[in-house]
């Protein structure tokens, strides 16, 4: 499964491709674009989608909650982002993550540690295949703990104490 804009930057694209080439699995990518803004290259890429993919659109969070919890690979094929919610959202309901190998993930997501990362369709598909058939050790435990550090509770308090420390240092302009 994967969650997302229909747009190239999210890895539609690429989703669909491996769909087409894996038609042994069921793909569904939740999220919803208003169809005006939807580019033409990906609208007629989801016109001609296989019949293994679904795209039930914008569902409630209770509803992705359950989907989180139901799937068997979160798949972020994703190109560019910033942080990436549903990535973190997919790691703290434990699924087992495969996800684009792009810098922002360096710091904090390691490929084989606590997600798995691809570089293209090829390594995707082949990841997944292993991930799927149980030939790669689970993550989902090492994953969850990524997401729990990323708590908006820990964030909250590191961010109250860099402000203590710029008050009381008196670091603020006057």
């Amino acid at each position: 499964m994967a969650v997302g804009l229909y747009i190239e930057r999210k890895g539609i694209l690429e989703f669909l491709e491996l769909a087409r080439r894996c038609s042994e699995y069921k793909f569904i990518w939740f999220g919803y674009t208003k169809p005006s803004l939807i580019p033409i290259k990906i609208s007629e890429a989801i016109k001609n989608k296989t019949d293994n993919v679904y795209f039930p659109g914008y569902v409630d969070s209770t509803d992705l909650k359950d989907a989180y919890m139901g799937c068997d690979l979160y798949i972020f094929p994703t190109k560019e982002e910033t942080e990436g919610i549903v990535l973190l959202e997919a790691l703290a309901m434990k699924c087992q993550c495969l996800i684009s190998d792009i810098p922002i993930y360096d710091d904090w997501l390691k490929d084989g540690v606590n997600v798995y990362k691809a570089r293209n369709v090829d390594d995707f598909e082949y990841k997944m295949k292993l991930i799927l058939k149980g030939k790669l050790p689970d993550l989902t435990d090492e994953g969850y703990k990524v997401a729990k550090e990323r708590d908006i509770k820990k964030i909250g308090y590191k961010l109250k104490k860099v402000y203590e420390y710029v008050l009381e240092k008196d670091l603020i302009s006057k």
